[in-house]
């Protein structure tokens, strides 16, 4: 006569159905949950990345403005098949929103005839609210195909607005190298350039001469 099964022990039953629906039902929140933090860190590191590309963008366009203007030189234009040569610092940016003058002591590529000198003339663009750059690579180009290509430094701009000091008499002005009532120098003692992004808010570039 065989001996009866030994009772099992507790710690050797198995799971029941509903306990591994609990258990897996566990898991599939512990499992939504990391998904959900590892959307949110992917989010997060994707606004991060979007900031840091807006602020070094930012950075170089004011590094790039701010070197335009200490290379700024007392040297005429003369636009293609003119018979008057504009004047070195010419600020139209209340009516045009164009400033432009010439430069020198410009790094340039070797065997360059250029000299360093150049024409640079930065535009604002109120429609499309941006701040543009273009260089004229020589003072006295030959034609129009000298002229560079536009280059958008700044989107979002809402405002631009140059001032220059003429002294201690007049102060800042608008309108530099503008034909006026007063005679003026080639160059002013130093030019105020604010201009407003949306982004970023009021910048300013301030360049003595």
């Amino acid at each position: 006569m065989s001996a009866p099964n030994p009772p099992r022990r507790a710690q050797d039953r198995g799971l029941t159905l509903l306990e591994l629906v609990a258990v897996l039902s566990i898991f599939a929140m512990v499992a939504v949950m990391g998904l959900q933090a590892l959307g949110g860190m992917m989010r997060a590191r994707d606004r991060i990345t979007d900031a840091d590309e807006k602020a070094a963008a930012l950075s170089r366009g004011l590094v790039l403005l701010r070197n335009d203007l200490k290379s700024v030189a007392a040297l005429a234009f003369w636009p293609p098949e003119s018979i008057e040569a504009e004047p070195a610092f010419l600020d139209q940016s209340a009516d045009e929103g164009r400033l432009a003058f010439s430069t020198s002591g410009q790094p340039v590529l070797p065997d360059d005839q250029a000299a360093g000198q150049s024409r640079v003339i930065w535009r604002y663009d109120r429609e499309d609210e941006r701040l543009i750059r273009q260089v004229w690579p020589v003072l006295r180009p030959a034609s129009e195909a000298a002229l560079a290509p536009e280059t958008v430094i700044f989107d979002n701009i809402a405002s631009f607005r140059v001032s220059a000091y003429a002294g201690p008499e007049e102060g800042w002005v608008a309108g530099w190298g503008v034909p006026g009532p007063l005679p003026r120098p080639n160059l002013p003692d130093a030019v105020d350039i604010q201009f407003d992004s949306d982004v970023y808010g009021p910048l300013r570039v301030m360049v003595r001469f």
